[in-house]
């Protein structure tokens, strides 16, 4: 544990289709962040996931009928109960397809994630460490399902199970929030991104960084009188 996440993940392919490792297409990647009105942007340099997933500017990775979006800002809005502007502008871009809005702080226990189909919000869950639980819509999706089978509720709160080092150890919701989002995502990457093999690695999935373009201004430094 100890992960920390901001980005959306989007599928218009069957389950794990990132998992074969598409190649990015900068061109599709430009058409995107025209579409979803993040320019005018110029490319910084081609990275991966690992700098994607929790980024500090705008990262892309656009593939044939997929794609990542990172930005610093996406993990503020993970625990909006329905789509926030950048989810809805995907949501329009993709009306077709599965996207998973994935926030992660550890620092704070911060976990939030919602997954939406076809336009349509299926399932939320997150919330903080000093907050609890602030977000649960939707039906447990067939990842959670074994996690919470397994989980107890005493006084009100729910507790789940790991084993650890072959010990099977306790954690409340906040703690184990991180656990959910991995299963959660793995279902786009083929695996959780921090259990990787060399069959399978999305963490090397590549994406291509930008940085906004600041548009001058023109000061003229006389006025009429």
């Amino acid at each position: 544990m100890g992960w920390k996440a901001s980005c959306i993940l989007v599928s218009e392919r069957s389950p794990r289709h990132l998992s074969a490792m598409p190649t990015h297409d900068p061109e599709r990647a430009r058409r995107l962040i025209s579409v979803l009105g993040l320019g005018p942007c110029r490319s910084r340099e081609m990275t991966t996931l690992d700098v994607g997933v929790y980024p500090d500017a705008l990262v892309i990775g656009a593939y044939e009928g997929a794609a990542i979006i990172g930005h610093p800002d996406i993990v503020n809005a993970c625990l909006e109960p329905r789509a926030d502007p950048m989810t809805a502008r995907i949501l329009a871009a993709f009306p077709q397809a599965a996207v998973l809005r994935v926030g992660l702080h550890s620092v704070v226990n911060l976990w939030g994630y919602a997954y939406f189909e076809r336009g349509n919000l299926v399932r939320a869950f997150g919330g903080t460490a000093d907050d609890g639980v602030v977000l649960d819509e939707g039906d447990l999706l067939d990842e959670e399902r074994p996690h919470f089978e397994r989980s107890v509720v005493r006084d009100g709160r729910r507790f789940f199970f790991a084993d650890i080092d072959g010990q099977m150890e306790e954690f409340d919701t906040s703690a184990f929030g991180e656990e959910l989002t991995f299963e959660i995502m793995g279902r786009w990457l083929g695996c959780r991104p921090d259990r990787t093999s060399d069959e399978i690695d999305p963490i090397e999935l590549p994406m291509e960084s930008f940085e906004r373009i600041t548009v001058k201004r023109w000061w003229w430094p006389f006025t009429t009188g």
